[in-house]
């Protein structure tokens, strides 16, 4: 098979409150192998950077620990010994985010601002890793690290995706909520949804930007243990964003980087349970579209226009969401057809020589007649690790069941419970819809697994399962 190049036609617009044109970038694709003469007809890449302005100023992170001191002497008036369970050891904190229950996809967050380290204004940046991960203001800096909901934040926060968890045991000494929770600025505003917590040592963690009304029902002066839910991911108080600020305050007021790093003065051992990479190259997302159109207003609910089903003559869009892609990062893309042969495959290698915390790319094709009918296998190669998905070309009556089945699929009439079972450990389950619509996405690690679809309407589904390094498709229909 002959081997073919071709030039990529890459545009970086910013993913901002406002886009700032910038000239387009021309790239090389390496070891394209379109042995059917199928290939993109360009690519693009957006790297998302944020708007930055001034986050809580030093003034009000006064007025923060003053209402916290008062709330303690409230709590201490109703229960003297409420803070008497001290540890002179920091705590070692958990993630304070984790995925709502039931959602299945590769991931969730980026991480794009850590602490500041320079104490300097006007862009002196440093974080902890002696990088520039982290901003400042004329008048302060960052103090904390922020997980922000990626991609489809404004989605993802009213699906409330994103939960914010209890780093580690501690009493709830502050706790608002009530706030507006749209909003699309960094200015210092003050009035955030969030919890802050006490510690054993009298260290405290803070949590800020929740969603309005999905907080907590515990209050002031009540405990929570390690990994229990305190809100979920909003954009409230100076937010630009939906997002969770995670800050921390040893017993003496500092402020703290959870982070051990070469450039932290802060603090020598690290505050985490296990402190994972500074750069986790991941794909949260890979999905096919019927359009380029994407959604980035603030704070706009974003359609997604994800689409599983083609016909001859739709466009075809592949789109990746990335967290941390490095300058020279390469990702490998194979497509098979429904005779599982490549149908093409490429390398994309990030060559503009700096990293980017949060980026997403497409590659635009044209369906045509030379595409066969059926389902087609994506897999994707990043960082390490593999991603798939699918999609189907023709009538979907007609695609199903194409390749030999891997798992035993029953009842194909279902009314409440469906069972997979498979000789084999069952990596991933996914359900669609007759459009083509993914419904649902289980992950069982098991040669069986039952599933509840006793809430599915009524209608013809396709189910998609990954076993033993094979694939297999099976039409059942809820009743």
């Amino acid at each position: 098979m002959k081997k073919l190049t071709f030039l990529i036609v890459v545009l970086l617009p910013t993913l901002m409150l406002a886009q700032t044109a910038i000239e387009p970038l021309v790239s090389e694709n390496t070891n394209v192998y379109a042995p059917f003469g199928v290939k993109p007809s360009h690519s693009m890449f957006h790297p998302v950077f944020f708007e930055r302005g001034s986050d809580i100023p030093e003034e009000q992170k006064q007025l923060v620990m003053e209402r916290i001191a008062a709330n303690r002497k409230k709590i201490l008036s109703q229960n003297p010994g409420a803070f008497t369970f001290k540890d002179n050891s920091p705590p070692l904190f958990i993630s304070p985010v984790r995925a709502a229950e039931g959602f299945e996809e590769y991931g969730f967050y980026t991480i794009n601002f850590l602490v500041d380290h320079d104490p300097e204004p006007g862009n002196n940046l440093l974080d902890y890793f002696c990088g520039t991960r982290t901003y400042d203001w004329s008048t302060g800096n960052h103090q904390g690290t922020d997980y922000i909901l990626w991609p489809y934040p404004w989605k993802r926060m009213q699906e409330e995706v994103m939960e914010i968890v209890a780093a580690a045991p501690g009493v709830i000494v502050d706790k608002r909520d009530g706030n507006f929770d749209l909003r699309c600025t960094i200015d210092g505003n003050p009035n955030w949804n969030g919890i802050a917590l006490e510690h054993a040592d009298g260290s405290q963690s803070w949590y800020w930007h929740f969603k309005d009304g999905a907080i907590t029902g515990k209050g002031l002066g009540e405990t929570v243990e390690a990994g229990e839910y305190l809100g979920a991911a909003g954009s409230s108080g100076a937010s630009n964003w939906p997002h969770l600020h995670f800050e921390v305050r040893d017993p003496d007021n500092n402020v703290i980087d959870p982070f051990a790093g070469p450039c932290n003065a802060m603090n020598e051992e690290s505050w985490w349970e296990a402190q994972h990479d500074y750069f986790v190259p991941t794909i949260n997302r890979l999905s096919t579209h019927n359009t380029t159109q994407f959604d980035q207003n603030c704070p706009e609910i974003e359609n997604t226009y994800e689409e599983t089903w083609f016909d001859v003559g739709d466009p075809f869009i592949l789109r990746l969401f990335y967290r941390d892609i490095a300058r020279n990062d390469r990702t490998s893309v194979v497509i098979r057809d429904p005779g599982n042969n490549t149908f093409v495959s490429w390398n994309w290698d990030q060559n503009w020589g700096i990293d980017y915390a949060t980026a997403h790319a497409y590659w635009e094709f044209s369906v045509t007649s030379d595409w066969p009918q059926g389902w087609y296998d994506v897999t994707v190669t990043f960082g390490g690790s593999t991603y798939e998905t699918s999609f189907a070309v023709g009538t979907p009556t007609e695609v199903s069941e194409i390749k030999t089945p891997v798992a035993e699929v029953f009842p194909t009439s279902v009314k409440n419970t469906l069972t997979v079972r498979s000789p084999n450990i069952i990596n991933l389950i996914s359900i669609y819809d007759v459009r083509g619509r993914m419904m649902k996405q289980y992950q069982p690690a098991a040669e069986e697994s039952v599933l509840d679809l006793g809430a599915f309407k009524s209608g013809m589904y396709f189910i998609k399962v990954h076993s033993g390094g094979q694939i297999s498709r099976h039409k059942i229909i809820k009743n």
